[in-house]
């Protein structure tokens, strides 16, 4: 894929910018969630304790200003009060974050698409409460040809899942073509790109099973991964003009 097609890839240090606020945000979503599930004072109190100090060292990096609208309006939230839908963020965050740790050089490789990034993967890496000059000295941005090969094998995996959800929703293709050829067409272009290195039943190997088998909590977490690397390798790639404006097609 030619580069010029991109707009303009956020420097090195927007980067790391975004990598610390989504820090903070991960680390409040998981807070969140230990709460969610059980809702005791005294948990309660070690959590709204330990922000107290993250927001105060948001304050000494001069961090807030890199955290868009919506991000600052759930930390101004007091523990607890995130919903439900809120506090599910935490998985996108995880893959995010991965992503970006990736690209920054603190991680050595991406996960494959079916396993994803895990807590173990970020949690040493995080940066919140620690001098942001020590953690500026430990990075560095990947070239941007590597940071594109990898954004165009999410792509071939978003188009897979894309033309999934489209064969759900009876969209109809047009006249003489079937999804069956659409999804051979694209296995040929996985194989060939390194997106994906074998096949199962002529299709994208998920968990042992062929994709379009892939379905329930699998199906959700799946897409979940696919939809956040992609969007957050588009951006990386200067997809978008902001982090907020990050969005499929």
């Amino acid at each position: 894929m030619e580069e010029e097609i991109y707009l303009n890839p956020p420097t090195e240090r927007e980067v790391i910018n975004r990598a610390l606020c989504l820090s903070v945000l991960f680390l409040r979503s998981q807070a969140e969630a230990i709460y969610l599930s059980s809702p005791d004072k005294e948990i309660f109190n070690i959590e709204s304790n330990f922000f107290q100090e993250v927001y105060k060292w948001i304050e000494e990096e001069n961090l807030k200003n890199f955290f868009t609208e919506q991000e600052r309006i759930l930390l101004g939230k007091d523990i607890g009060k995130w919903d439900e839908n809120e506090t599910l963020l935490s998985f996108t965050y995880l893959e995010s974050l991965g992503v970006l740790f990736w690209a920054l050089s603190l991680i050595d490789k991406l996960p494959p698409y079916d396993i994803g990034f895990r807590l173990s993967d970020v949690i040493d890496v995080i940066p919140v409460l620690k001098s942001r000059d020590e953690f500026l000295g430990k990075v560095k941005l990947r070239p941007f040809k590597e940071l594109i090969k990898e954004r165009d094998i999410a792509e071939i995996w978003y188009f897979r899942w894309k033309l999934g959800r489209m064969e759900k929703e009876n969209y109809k293709l047009e006249e003489g073509k079937s999804y069956k050829d659409a999804v051979k067409l694209l296995v040929e272009k996985a194989l060939s790109s390194g997106a994906i290195s074998y096949t199962i039943e002529d299709d994208f190997p998920v968990q042992g099973k062929p994709f379009y088998r892939i379905t329930g909590e699998d199906y959700l977490f799946l897409s979940g991964i696919i939809l956040e690397r992609f969007l957050t390798l588009n951006w990386l790639c200067g997809s978008y003009k902001s982090w907020d404006e990050r969005k499929e097609y």
